[in-house]
């Protein structure tokens, strides 16, 4: 009987802690559901990596189009380097490294450590076309 009980209580035990885990977290839904991601690939090497995030639908503060882009370069992880182009319907966008506190990209999917994160904003209407181009090893392109 005794051992009974001890089942019993360890297989409700067990799903309280299943139920604490699994709670949802709508911030980082929403911001899965507006990240975009593309790579440079080269012989079967990751030559960049952008995760982008589209920041209007999330934060409703933002007067025209803008992301968290987090960039991953074989250089120096930055977006201004004279290897690789970030454009936004074919024209350069105002890039700020300065990310606002409100903004909890930490909290974002496909955060890393590695990756160094900018607001680039545009002036451009939907859609919204990012270029990432190479000037050796190709591009990838995202539509928002």
């Amino acid at each position: 009987m005794k051992k009974l009980l001890l089942i019993i209580a360890l297989i409700f035990t067990g799903c309280n802690v299943k139920t604490s885990i699994l709670k949802k977290d709508p911030l980082y839904e929403k911001a899965l559901k507006h990240t975009k991601r593309c790579q440079i690939i080269n012989s079967f090497e990751t030559k960049a990596l952008l995760d982008v995030t589209y920041l209007n639908p999330i934060y409703k503060n933002f007067q025209k189009p803008t992301f968290l882009i987090g960039v991953y370069n074989d250089f120096d992880n930055t977006l201004n380097n004279t290897e690789f182009t970030l454009l936004i319907n074919g024209k350069k966008p105002d890039i700020n490294s300065t990310i606002p506190s409100y903004i909890l990209y930490k909290n974002f999917p496909f955060y890393n450590s590695w990756m160094n994160y900018y607001i680039v904003s545009t002036d451009n209407a939907a859609p919204v076309v990012i270029e990432y181009k190479s000037r050796h090893w190709g591009e990838c392109n995202l539509t928002f």
